[in-house]
């Protein structure tokens, strides 16, 4: 593979416990309510020194909000996941996530076909509070799938992924919100009203800072 990176550190996790699963819920964004974003990807500086960062900030136009789907939390529905494929030579990312949609309402009806026909990202919350964001630079759709609610215990289990098929240049990033420790409260407010604000460092020593930064 053609990629300028290397291992920088190791990972000990031969003691103590971690968690294992996603909160039972998720927030959907449409990507067209973002007004401002940023995503701070590593950076190598010129002594070789390096700073591990995979993170994205954004905030949403003003009265826009994301949608939150909950199940109950002894559930193991909602969850994420990332497959990793190469194209000429560059890892490349299809973010996964699993849903549930149940009933035949008509308010069940109408919020499926806009997951059908939607382009939005999916927030998630791991069980240890950090907030996972899957589809940012591409968006999420619903894949094939039947919908046959006699027979699938009320419901049907829907599958999201990048939109068109297209794959992610990049894992899922971990949100981070313009106000210290602030990612839970944002995600539970639904990312409304959040602030935007990357701190970082316009000096001469070369590196890419803001990597990817735009509205």
């Amino acid at each position: 593979m053609g990629v300028c990176e290397k291992l920088r550190s190791g990972l000990d996790m031969s003691c103590g416990s971690f968690t294992k699963r996603y909160a039972q819920q998720m927030v959907l964004v449409n990507r067209s309510d973002v007004e401002v974003k940023a995503i701070l990807t590593s950076i190598t500086n010129i002594d070789d020194s390096y700073e591990c960062r995979h993170r994205v900030l954004f905030k949403l136009y003003d009265g826009r909000t994301g949608f939150m789907f909950k199940l109950n939390e002894n559930a193991s529905v909602i969850f994420g996941s990332a497959e990793k494929t190469v194209e000429q030579g560059i890892p490349q990312y299809l973010h996964v996530i699993n849903a549930a949609l149940l009933g035949v309402s008509e308010e069940s009806k109408c919020i499926q076909k806009q997951m059908d026909y939607g382009d939005y990202f999916a927030a998630l919350q791991y069980g240890d509070g950090v907030i996972e964001i899957f589809g940012f630079e591409y968006g999420l759709s619903t894949t094939d799938y039947t919908y046959d609610p006699q027979n699938s215990g009320g419901g049907s289990l829907l599958k999201l992924s990048n939109l068109d098929d297209s794959l992610e240049d990049e894992l899922p990033f971990i949100y981070r919100s313009g106000t210290i420790g602030g990612e839970i409260e944002d995600f539970n407010n639904l990312f409304a009203d959040n602030i935007f604000e990357v701190v970082g460092d316009f000096n001469d020593d070369f590196n890419d800072d803001f990597n990817n930064e735009g509205s």
